[in-house]
């Protein structure tokens, strides 16, 4: 892949960026189109919050084992696959009848999403490297957040000026065209990759069947708590999930030890830098997901705002993101995961004072605060995303680039449905939440999970930080050590100073104590 010239590089970059940007604005738009579905449908708390969660869910349960098949078998084909299942599967959204269609539509448009979008950041991996890499992350940032930026306000405009029963609609039917375009593009433009497999010994290119059906069924089992609320059906769910996560990890010892290719890469497991990096960027996708449903909700519900008056409260933040994501590669070069440490804390700060606005003033000022902020916060998580991104995917190894983008971006879902099935709980739960307190303390309570999310993340960001640091005073260690013998062996002394106390130390091992 790295052979092809620039020119094939850059188309398969634009591919990727559109086919990204298409199913990130799906999801961009469907957040305001919610309740006008629920009204036109007669769905009740239960089928929205499965609406709403069905997506992320069945994106991330595709993830890993489309991830692994695009590294056995390439990309090239699990590419089309999937932008031609979100096509199809928008189509049965657009004409559904019945909320359950409507659910299976957001399932199988996820399965289709989850399946393209592993091969996506594995052609960026391997098409790309370096500064060139990060610098494509950066695009594909910049197209998630292009699609933030439109979705709400495509999405506020179609469900403004039309009847919001077919609008609606329109915004699952508008995906079916852009397939159509993108698919005979990836045949002409996508190369055929040469078929890489991880170096993990002996073990032979295998597809995991049991483990992935294992993993998804840990994904479902800790959604349905979010749904159901607490009670005994939570309680089952938890335990069910537990165990299955327990026959999982067991499972893929045992794939391992056979001689196979597991899920979850030895290699991977053992990483530090890759764990602590897709804590990260769980928490801050939980947040943007949580944050966007319960904003949504508060504006659209509580303050019985109209669809385009809320996604104007919502173009800010994407808006920022998208600006930060342009140049967030620069950043990255300039500060590292310092940076993004401290803009996980400019993030939490943006929360707080959020909160703040909402519970402290009303109508159309608060509206204009949340906007305000909003933009803030969306350059504080432009500077995270795509950064987070290439560090962690930088601990890859070689040939399993899919399948580490695939445990990286189920982490990203998984929180999103999670967060936002538990946003939408806190709002359609809550009695009278449609005025008045009951709409502020159902926000109080997203903010609180969200400053939670963020709190973890940047635990994990410090220590990553640390980590870091630790490996850098190591080298330099050692190439102090090597140095000193080096110099002892030619019979030649270290050149030495006086210190404060009087004692001599050397140059080298002074630089290394700073």
């Amino acid at each position: 892949m790295r052979s092809h010239g620039n020119h094939a590089k850059r188309s398969a970059l634009w591919l990727c960026l559109g086919a990204g940007f298409i199913t990130l604005l799906d999801q961009a738009m469907f957040v305001l189109a919610v309740p006008a579905m629920s009204a036109s449908l007669h769905a009740d708390s239960g089928s929205v919050q499965w609406i709403l969660a069905s997506y992320s869910l069945a994106f991330g349960v595709a993830l890993v084992p489309a991830g692994r098949l695009g590294d056995i078998v390439g990309r090239r084909t699990l590419f089309i696959a999937g932008i031609a299942v979100f096509g199809a599967s928008s189509l049965v959204g657009g004409l559904a009848t019945d909320p359950s269609l409507v659910i299976i539509a957001r399932l199988l448009q996820g399965l289709g999403a989850g399946t393209l979008n592993p091969q996506v950041l594995g052609l960026l991996q391997d098409i790309y490297s370096g500064h060139d890499r990060a610098k494509a992350l950066g695009a594909y940032a910049a197209a998630g957040g292009s699609a933030a930026v439109c979705g709400p306000l495509l999405g506020g405009v179609v469900l403004s000026l039309g009847d919001p029963s077919i609008g609606w609609r329109i915004l699952f039917l508008a995906n079916v065209p852009l397939v159509l375009i993108l698919v005979p593009l990836a045949f002409r433009l996508l190369p055929r990759p040469a078929i890489k497999h991880p170096d993990d010994g002996t073990a032979k290119p295998s597809i995991d069947v049991l483990g992935a059906l294992l993993l998804g069924g840990v994904v479902i089992a800790s959604l349905i708590p979010t749904i159901y609320g607490a009670g005994i059906i939570a309680v089952t769910s938890l335990a069910v999930g537990a165990g299955t996560l327990l026959a999982f990890a067991f499972w893929e010892l045992l794939y391992h030890r056979r001689g196979r290719t597991p899920l979850l890469s030895a290699s991977l497991v053992k990483s530090r830098g890759y764990a602590l990096g897709t804590v990260v960027a769980l928490c801050q996708f939980g947040v943007g997901a949580g944050m966007a449903a319960v904003t949504a909700f508060f504006f659209l519900s509580g303050a019985g705002m109209a669809p385009l008056a809320a996604a104007a409260v919502l173009a800010p933040q994407a808006a920022g993101m998208l600006l930060a994501s342009s140049f967030s590669w620069r950043f990255l070069a300039r500060y590292g995961r310092p940076g993004i440490v401290y803009a996980l804390v400019g993030s939490l700060a943006c929360l707080i004072a959020k909160d703040l606005f909402v519970q402290g003033l009303d109508g159309g000022t608060a509206a204009l605060a949340v906007a305000a902020v909003g933009l803030i916060q969306g350059v504080a998580t432009g500077l995270v995303v795509a950064p987070n991104q290439t560090l962690t995917l930088a601990h890859a190894p070689a040939g399993a680039a899919g399948v580490a983008a695939g445990f990286y971006q189920l982490s990203q879902r998984f929180a999103a449905a999670l967060c936002s099935a538990a946003a939408a709980g806190m709002f359609l739960q809550a009695h009278g939440a449609a005025t008045g307190q009951a709409s502020k303390d159902a926000f109080h309570q997203g903010i609180v999970m969200c400053c939670v999310l963020l709190g973890v993340a940047l635990l994990a960001g410090g220590l990553d930080w640390q980590r870091e640091a630790r490996n850098r005073r190591n080298a330099r260690a050692v190439v102090v050590t090597s140095g000193k013998e080096a110099a002892t062996t030619a019979g030649v002394q270290p050149p030495e100073r006086p210190t404060a106390g009087g004692t001599q130390r050397s140059e080298a091992t002074d630089s290394v104590d700073a």
